[in-house]
C-alpha cells in the first residue's frame, strides 16, 4: 500500500495530514497558525525545491519530541499535505483544528499503522469542515490498548465512509491501514503514493522554529526511520 518513498521514511509517514487548499493558501494559513501558537518565538519560512516526498522529508536533519520543522507539500489534487519532524510521528491535530476554525479550511488529521511503531497499532482520523460558519467534525478511532482494542466514532459519517465495516466482529478490523487509506482515496487523496505529490513541479513550503527551548529533546533521522 505504501510506495517505496513513503516506506523509506517510515514511521515518519504514518501520519500525513491533509488540508483542502492550494499550496500557497495552505502555506499562508499554516504560517499564520504557527505564529499564533508560538507568539514571539522566531519562525523562518522558505520555499524548497524537492524532487520527491522522501527527499523533502529527509532534508530535515533532526527530529524532536514536539514539532520544530513543518512542511506544506504540493499534490496533484485539491489537497495539500502537512508533515512535521516530531519523532512521535503523530501529525498535528491542533494545527488542523486551527486551520479549520480560524481559516475555514477543510482538514483531515489521520494516522494508520497496523504494527506497533511510536504508538501501539491502530488507525484514526478527524475530518473537520466549516459549514455555514460552524465547524463540523467526524472522528473515528480504533487502537490497541495493551491486550484489548478500543473503537470509537463520533459525529455524522461522511458520504465517502463505508460504515458497514465498523460492524466487523473484531474491533481491529473496523479501521486499519487498508480501510482508512481507501476512505482517503475516496476523498481524492493518496498520501502514501509518491506519484500523488506534485514534486518537483511545485515547491514545498518549510517553516522552522529558529530558536526553541532546550527542554525539547532531539533525535537523529537514523534513530527514527526503520524498515517498513
Amino acid at each position: 500500500m505504501r510506495t517505496s518513498a513513503i516506506a523509506s521514511c517510515w514511521p515518519a509517514t504514518q501520519s500525513l495530514d491533509l488540508v483542502q487548499a492550494p499550496i500557497e493558501a495552505a502555506a499562508n494559513a499554516v504560517e499564520k497558525e504557527l505564529r499564533r501558537f508560538l507568539g514571539a518565538e522566531q519562525i523562518e519560512g522558505l520555499w524548497l525545491t524537492a524532487s520527491s516526498i522522501d527527499q523533502a522529508i529527509k532534508s530535515c536533519e533532526e527530529f524532536t519530541n514536539v514539532p520544530t520543522c513543518f512542511f506544506v507539500l504540493p499534490t496533484k489534487s485539491r489537497w495539500s499535505v502537512l508533515w512535521n519532524n516530531s519523532w512521535l510521528c503523530d501529525g498535528y491535530d491542533s494545527l488542523c483544528h486551527g486551520l479549520t476554525t480560524n481559516h475555514g479550511l477543510t482538514t483531515l488529521h489521520w494516522s494508520a499503522h497496523d504494527q506497533d511503531t511510536t504508538f501501539q497499532s491502530g488507525a484514526a482520523f478527524s475530518y473537520r469542515a466549516c459549514v455555514n460558519g460552524a465547524v463540523t467534525e467526524r472522528s473515528v478511532y480504533c487502537g490497541r490498548q495493551d491486550t484489548g482494542w478500543t473503537f470509537y466514532e463520533g459525529g455524522v459519517p461522511l458520504p465517502e465512509e463505508d460504515i458497514q465495516v465498523y460492524e466487523a466482529r473484531r474491533k481491529r478490523d473496523r479501521l486499519n491501514e487498508r480501510v482508512l487509506l481507501s476512505l482517503i482515496e475516496r476523498l481524492g487523496a493518496q498520501p502514501w503514493n509518491e506519484a500523488f505529490y506534485d514534486l518537483p513541479s511545485q515547491k514545498c513550503y518549510v517553516l522552522r522554529r529558529a530558536s526553541y527551548p532546550s527542554t525539547i529533546t532531539r533525535r537523529r533521522p537514523s534513530e527514527v526511520f526503520v524498515a517498513a
